[in-house]
């Protein structure tokens, strides 16, 4: 007998001596039962316990497996309760099934499973295959508002009317789509408002309608938004050089509901006739530097997306407004220096000589004027006194 075994019959012998009845085996669940609360994807999934169990003082639990029909990953969850809630992909049937677990205490090792009950449970299916909605693709842009759009069945009509159906946690009952978008008359997505959309909780999402062939096969979705979040492109995106020839690109997270650390970035840079290169940047930053050679211009521009620490996915952003900085050699600006200094030096001498030009213009023709004045004054003066000496004269004879 291995160590296995000798310790499953040691407590067999023990649970027989407490004067227990000693279990061989354990009855599985009975009604088992799901139930769609219509909200496009959630199910309760409920059971009772085997009559079996009812008087009995022992460590009982439910093994619940349950998945899609064509999965290959079942969900397996181990609990105390006789129901459980999980969202489900309703594009598919169902299969739950559950079983008893029991042991004589909790801690013990000894544990007796029951065979399992299953059901199948298929969402309610109606329409032609081809008149269900393809390619659905909802973008979150800057945590502002969602757009969701797809593309019509393989063989739908041009007279068919889709409807927009949508559930998430903090809703009381399933809503309807008040604001549809549309191209050529008909309705191709829907326009949701800031006040619709809630991050990491399931957003699920059902599109059927109706056509003149008779109701729309409905197509089922369940969303993450925090996944589906496009950032607007940064801001103010600068470029300096240094003396090292080091360009530092500098630029600001876009003005959004999205917290400042949880953007990531990418820098990508090219010289004159070159193809984009391009740089990641590490989270939270919003710096880098390039190195650069002379007498070349190079043109920058930045995009930014919600990094792994708040989401699992995101689209990038567009890419910001390229901006350019022309690199001039150190004897180049040099030159450039001398020539600014040398002009303002020849602009400065213009400058006075115009200056004292004009001054000594202004002197000479006031020390004129102040001449003509006192010439004027002396022939007056000159003219009088010949008046009173021929007036003497003729008095004198």
């Amino acid at each position: 007998m291995d160590l296995k075994n000798f310790a499953v019959f040691f407590a067999l012998m023990l649970w027989q001596s407490d004067g227990s009845e000693m279990l061989t085996s354990v009855d599985p669940p009975t009604n088992l039962q799901v139930i769609d609360p219509g909200y496009l994807g959630p199910l309760h999934m409920r059971w009772q316990a085997p009559v079996s169990l009812a008087d009995k003082k022992l460590c009982v639990r439910y093994m619940l497996s349950y998945c899609n029909v064509n999965s290959t990953n079942c969900k397996r969850v181990i609990t105390k309760q006789l129901e459980y809630t999980d969202g489900f992909n309703f594009n598919e049937e169902i299969i739950v099934k559950v079983r008893t677990l029991v042991k004589e205490r909790c801690k013990s090792a000894m544990e007796l499973q029951s065979d399992w009950v299953e059901i199948t449970y298929s969402p309610p299916v109606e329409g032609h295959a081809g008149s269900k909605v393809r390619n659905l693709q909802c973008i979150v842009y800057n945590l502002e508002y969602m757009e969701c759009l797809w593309q019509n069945g393989m063989n739908a009509l041009h007279g068919i009317n889709y409807t927009l159906y949508y559930w998430h946690e903090e809703l009381e009952q399933t809503m309807q789509c008040n604001n549809y978008i549309k191209h050529q008359g008909r309705i191709v997505g829907c326009h949701f408002q800031s006040d619709d959309l809630v991050e990491f909780s399931d957003f699920n999402i059902c599109i059927n309608g109706s056509s003149e062939m008779g109701p729309v096969r409905p197509a089922y979705f369940t969303l993450q938004l925090q996944d589906l979040v496009k950032a607007a492109a940064p801001d103010q995106v600068k470029l300096k050089l240094s003396r090292a020839e080091t360009i530092s690109i500098q630029w600001e997270p876009p003005a959004s509901k999205i917290k400042p650390h949880c953007l990531k970035y990418e820098v990508q840079f090219r010289g004159k006739g070159s193809d984009w290169e391009t740089k990641v940047i590490s989270e939270g930053v919003t710096s880098t530097t390039l190195n650069a050679t002379t007498d070349a211009i190079y043109c920058v521009r930045v995009r930014a997306a919600v990094n792994m620490f708040c989401a699992d996915d995101s689209f990038w952003s567009d890419w910001s407004s390229i901006q350019c900085l022309t690199v001039h050699s150190e004897g180049g600006d040099n030159v450039t220096i001398q020539l600014n200094n040398l002009t303002k030096l020849i602009v400065l001498i213009i400058l006075v000589s115009i200056t004292l030009t004009l001054s000594l213009s202004t002197i000479y023709c006031w020390i004129r004027w102040k001449r003509l004045i006192a010439k004027k004054k002396l022939n007056v003066l000159l003219n009088d006194n010949v008046k009173h000496i021929k007036n003497c004269i003729n008095i004198d004879y």
